[in-house]
């Protein structure tokens, strides 16, 4: 694979579900064990619309397949949504605390911005 279609993976990887038109509909379903819950997510908060990457797993990673991909050397982290169900990562790893209150944050390893994690921990 050549490397700009390396890159045009990684595009499609982070435009595919900011531009489906259920989008926003889809990100008020998390499952239990989703990507945004895990110590390993980083939120982008340039986008803040979910998108965030994995620190452990990196792009050519697929969790959703059977059986999961797991790509843990490379440059580029895996490109991933707070939503993103992550029951058959090995890597998934609970935080203990969500901190969904954007506005007091002491800690930015805690700091998880997203609206929908409101309901997700009532």
């Amino acid at each position: 694979m050549s490397r700009r279609e390396q890159w045009e993976q990684v595009k499609q990887s982070m435009l595919g579900q900011a531009m489906n038109p259920n989008a926003m509909k889809e990100m008020e379903n998390i499952p239990d064990k989703a990507c945004g819950l895990c110590k390993n997510f980083s939120e982008n908060a340039y986008a803040s619309d979910g998108r965030g990457y994995c620190n452990v797993l990196k792009f050519g990673s697929d969790i959703a397949k059977q059986p999961p991909v797991y790509v843990t050397k490379g440059e580029i982290g895996l490109v991933t949504f707070f939503n993103t169900d992550a029951s058959r990562c090995r890597y998934f790893d609970r935080m203990k605390l969500v901190d969904t209150d954007g506005t007091e944050c002491a800690d930015p390893a805690y700091r998880r911005a997203q609206r929908q994690m409101e309901k997700f921990n009532k």
